[in-house]
């Protein structure tokens, strides 16, 4: 399926803290369907997104709060909270740190938050273990593309012929990712910084400013459809755990390893992939609330009139459920510490 071919709608005004008695968490028998009907009725929930309005996180997250509203028990507004800063860091920190353990407070964080917390990144406040992970609504499959006037189309090629990528900084993963095939493949990508977004970044292959970018599957297939119609544009490799269904043709960052430390290395920086679209609550919320929050997400992820919004924005949908998600995070965080230690040296660049 395509994606992202839409705007989103105009965010509605100030998000409304409302909170729970602490009581209300402490009743004399287990929590039921009509409690938990109760203690969201009539409230707010919000929904922190760690990058400012108007990018991908929004276009997803506006369809997803009217719909994910219909499904939660006492059907609660659930209003969108931009939250940028720290490289995602801040929305994360604020749902585990400050935010009340009610289920009032929900947080879509960005997929760089797993290996940041398995490379001791000190904007890092938070645990992903200990959060209560509800769900995903699609992957976020990376892709090195190029020009289609640059001449190499192997990776051996690009070992041997120098290409310019465009990067918004270090610190970003448009650098990482061209830092990390440098050192581990060996190939001979001239990395330029400065770029003030991943959108301007890709803009520049096609002014011939640079040659090719990592970026995501879904900003290229939605915002630049054209450049793969036309030919102006070739797809190199992906980098996610499995292919995506629209890029079979397309290696693997773990195919194009010659190794097995290597493949395993590359499977611990692909593994970020499927985090995506995804969603969490705090820990510390009622194990009852975290079970409807989760049903009422698998419940949107099966809603018509989501699917459809999806389908007419040509937005990507791959959706995973909180269990499964979970059991990936934990996998990737649980890697040995000399395979952190790799990592880290392979995309700080030189």
């Amino acid at each position: 399926m395509a994606e992202r071919a839409i705007r989103a709608p105009s965010l509605m005004g100030a998000c409304v803290a409302a909170f729970v008695a602490v009581a209300m968490w402490a009743p004399p028998t287990p929590v039921g369907a009509q409690s938990i009907a109760d203690i969201f009725r009539g409230k707010t929930i919000k929904l922190l997104l760690p990058t400012a309005p108007g990018g991908g996180r929004a276009l997803y997250a506006l369809p997803f709060a009217e719909a994910y509203g219909r499904h939660i028990p006492g059907n609660p507004t659930v209003v969108p909270v931009f939250m940028p800063g720290a490289g995602g860091s801040n929305a994360v920190n604020n749902a585990y740190g400050v935010a009340t353990q009610d289920g009032l407070t929900i947080v879509s964080p960005l997929k760089s938050v797993v290996t940041a917390q398995a490379d001791g990144d000190p904007s890092v406040k938070y645990d992903v273990a200990k959060m209560n992970w509800l769900g995903r609504i699609t992957d976020a499959t990376q892709i090195l593309f190029v020009s289609s006037k640059v001449t190499a189309r192997t990776i051996d090629d690009f070992r041997h012929q120098q290409v310019i990528i465009g990067a918004v900084g270090r610190a970003s993963v448009t650098y990482q990712n061209a830092a990390f095939v440098n050192k581990i493949l060996g190939t001979k990508f001239k990395i330029v910084t400065g770029y003030q977004s991943a959108g301007n970044m890709n803009m520049s292959v096609e002014s011939g400013e640079t040659q090719g970018a990592f970026t995501t599957w879904n900003d290229l297939h939605s915002y630049h459809a054209d450049w793969l119609r036309d030919g102006k544009v070739r797809v190199v490799m992906q980098i996610a755990l499995v292919k995506h269904p629209e890029l079979e043709d397309v290696p693997l960052l773990t195919d194009l390893a010659t190794n097995d430390a290597d493949r395993e290395l590359c499977e611990f920086m692909s593994s970020s992939s499927d985090l995506g679209e995804a969603y969490a609550a705090p820990p510390g919320v009622p194990q009852p609330v975290v079970a409807a929050l989760r049903k009422a997400f698998d419940e949107t992820m099966q809603d018509p009139d989501f699917i459809e919004k999806l389908r007419a924005a040509k937005i990507q949908f791959n959706p995973m459920d909180g269990a499964v998600l979970a059991k990936e995070i934990l996998k990737t965080i649980s890697a040995p510490k000399s395979l952190v230690e790799r990592y880290k040296t392979a995309i700080a660049g030189d």
